[in-house]
């Protein structure tokens, strides 16, 4: 029988968490790979950023949850990531002005052919209300450790994701260049978000202590990525393929 204790393994811990972000990175993921090809339409993209706006809202509000539930590590952690994403203070990690980081969505949503109106009323798909609502539950009810591991896999793609594809795309296919405001937020987050997701893994296991805590973050973990993972696949379904949802009969 397994003890519901354990050495606390960082190293070991770490890897099964990153090995979770890995199989799910949405990098590999239709509707960046048809990016990389220039075979998306960058409207379609905008789309995903709209509702990605959408769910950054409600994000930012999951970080406050974690922040009465933390320690004074973990607080000081939450409130330098909100300064950041409300423009309060500079990302020092890539040195640039504070700036808002739902206005550099907006932004990058205006260049790829989408009006503000437009922006400001898209209605998040069902896929992107189940990631963001499992992400505020994480939040708010599970231990802090598991928490900060399923929030590492969220933040802790970006980095890979605009460094390969995202940023190469937009700068080499669709005729933007690097220090274009419009993509702004994806050279940003290339770096920056490398610095959050580290931290919040390594203060993920230094906060989970036992087999079962363990065995919860890998479980939130794969649930969190797999939800991550359909919401661009609702998107790129329905805005690039033209695929209909199913709906009901007096509603078709």
């Amino acid at each position: 029988m397994v003890p519901d204790s354990m050495a606390n393994d960082v190293e070991t811990i770490s890897e099964k968490i990153i090995a979770v972000r890995d199989k799910w990175h949405t990098k590999n993921h239709p509707l960046f790979t048809t990016l990389a090809n220039g075979d998306l339409d960058i409207r379609v993209l905008g789309i995903h950023q709209a509702m990605h706006a959408k769910f950054v809202v409600l994000a930012l509000e999951s970080f406050g949850i974690l922040y009465s539930r933390g320690d004074a590590e973990i607080k000081k952690m939450c409130v330098e990531n909100l300064a950041e994403e409300e423009g309060l203070v500079a990302q020092h990690a890539v040195g640039e002005n504070p700036h808002e980081h739902l206005q550099m969505l907006h932004d990058f949503c205006l260049s790829a052919g989408m009006s503000q109106t437009e922006i400001d009323k898209i209605e998040m798909l069902p896929s992107w209300w189940a990631r963001t609502l499992y992400y505020r539950y994480i939040a708010e009810n599970e231990p802090v450790g598991v928490a900060l591991a399923a929030l590492f896999t969220q933040e802790g793609q970006q980095p890979q994701l605009n460094h390969e594809i995202t940023i190469p795309a937009l700068t080499t296919l669709y005729g933007f260049e690097r220090d274009d405001p419009a993509i702004e937020f994806f050279v940003a987050h290339e770096l920056a978000d490398q610095e959050h997701s580290e931290r919040q893994l390594d203060l993920a296991a230094k906060h989970i202590h036992t087999t079962i805590e363990e065995e919860r973050a890998i479980s939130c973990a794969e649930r969190i990525c797999q939800l991550r993972w359909a919401s661009a696949s609702e998107v790129f379904n329905t805005h690039h393929l033209g695929q209909n949802a199913i709906m009901p009969l007096d509603m078709s």
